[in-house]
């Protein structure tokens, strides 16, 4: 008997609609993640082509070695924002040094949870309290959107210190009115398309691709006058091991921010890819489903996914990872079926990479920035924290403890050790550390 080949491919390439189905998604996913990847990676303080980088090699491994059907894997708002904290930390504000600390938290964060993976620990995330997250996600995207105004209004970053004094501040960086006016257009482009366009799936699912492409065509038509993205390298990234000969940075903080972004990484992962396992295939006229259900999402396998993921975006020389709420629910929406489609998504990456990259030379930055508040906003989850205070005492003023220190503790920036002063990651950890006392008293009731 010959050697049956086909047992051994993916059943997605065995099946031309299955393959049809992944094409679609996978470049629908591309669309997003492209312009996407770029405004996450200035949300992490490093240049946009990290961004495309991260979008490139770990979307793919994040497929081939994970258990989901249809996680989509790369940049993500709230680990890019963790990334800042901690390259800001670990540079001690020297920013020529940024994307080094950030491509040794993608090997860190990487590296910890392959660890854990080997360990099957992937059950300890289950036990983390979903009050707690909320909190600290709501106040975490809050923080995010307001990052994100300094592109809106086409001026530099400013600190609170420079709030203090407006007049002052506007004296000095007066606002870009073409960059608000055209941060304003493109909102609104892009919550009229993913809102109200809800019957054609394919062009909803595409509003920030559009958002850019109408920039882009806005900015060379009107000469544009505030910052764009500018020169990108064509090419793809070098794939080396980093040089850790010149870290200089606290052992101790490196420590602390790599257990941060690698279990609110994964809490996002995970949490997303468990979800559409949950949801049933759609069914033909006739009652029958179009595909069989997706395979069980493995706790384990996908902490390992995702930790090679990491690996792979440090060896790229990039910024950290994680699995998107958004582009899986598009990835699932548009009718993927494998991880093909995440392969599919990595090969279109790689042509932009290679032939594209003047293309987005005239992307305004403000474009860039409304892309993050887009996405983030309905992260701040305000009704779904006061109607869990109606519901529990407990886990509300919990929930609303952790979201405001959250917010409070980056503001005091307290040093709790030499070298460690308190910031983001400081609400997520005081919020629990809430919890178990709560839950320590509710027992001795």
């Amino acid at each position: 008997m010959l050697f049956n080949f086909s047992t051994w491919l993916p059943e997605s390439l065995l099946n031309k609609n299955y393959i049809l189905r992944d094409i679609i998604a996978g470049t629908t996913i591309a669309m997003i993640i492209i312009p996407q990847s770029m405004a996450y990676a200035t949300l992490a303080d490093v240049s946009p082509v990290y961004g495309l980088y991260a979008a490139l090699i770990p979307v793919g491994i994040a497929a081939f070695f994970g258990s989901s059907r249809y996680l989509a894997t790369g940049p993500v708002a709230m680990v890019c924002l963790l990334t800042s904290v901690a390259i800001t930390s670990l540079s001690a504000g020297d920013t020529s040094l940024y994307i080094f600390y950030a491509v040794i938290l993608a090997v860190t964060v990487g590296s910890f949870q392959v660890t854990l993976a080997f360990l099957k620990a992937g059950k300890i995330f289950d036990t983390i309290p979903e009050h707690v997250l909320l909190g600290f996600t709501s106040a975490a995207a809050l923080i995010i959107s307001t990052s994100q105004l300094s592109k809106v209004f086409g001026i530099p970053k400013i600190s609170l210190g420079q709030l203090a004094n407006p007049e002052l501040l506007l004296a000095n960086t007066p606002i870009n009115l073409e960059a608000l006016t055209l941060s304003i257009l493109v909102l609104f482009l892009m919550y009229l398309i993913k809102y109200k366009f809800t019957k054609f799936m394919t062009l909803s699912n595409l509003a920030v691709f559009f958002a850019v492409l109408l920039s882009i065509l806005y900015s060379l038509a009107q000469s544009y006058s505030g910052p764009v993205v500018g020169y990108i390298a064509p090419g793809l990234p070098d794939f080396k091991i980093p040089d850790y000969g010149i870290f200089n940075g606290s052992v101790t903080m490196l420590i602390i921010h790599t257990i941060i972004i690698a279990f609110v990484g994964f809490m996002e992962a995970i949490a997303i890819a468990k979800q559409l396992y949950s949801k049933k295939p759609p069914k033909d006229s006739n009652g029958v489903e179009l595909y069989k259900n997706p395979t069980p999402v493995d706790s384990n396998q996908e902490l390992f996914g995702q930790g090679i993921a990491n690996i792979s975006s440090g060896i790229s020389g990039s910024i950290p990872v994680s699995g998107s709420f958004s582009r899986s629910a598009v990835n699932e929406a548009s009718g993927a079926y494998s991880g093909l489609s995440s392969i599919v998504t990595m090969i279109v990456v790689g042509i932009t990479l290679l032939f594209a990259t003047p293309l987005l030379f005239s992307l305004p930055q403000a474009t860039l920035g409304i892309i993050v508040i887009f996405a983030v906003i309905p992260l701040i989850r305000i009704k779904e924290m006061s109607k869990l205070y109606t519901e529990s005492k407990r886990l509300g003023v919990i929930t609303w403890i952790t979201f405001a220190s959250t917010l409070i503790f980056p503001m005091l920036s307290i040093e709790i050790y030499e070298g460690i002063t308190t910031h983001i990651w400081t609400g997520i950890i005081f919020g629990f550390l809430i919890h178990i006392i709560f839950s320590k008293q509710q027992i001795a009731e």
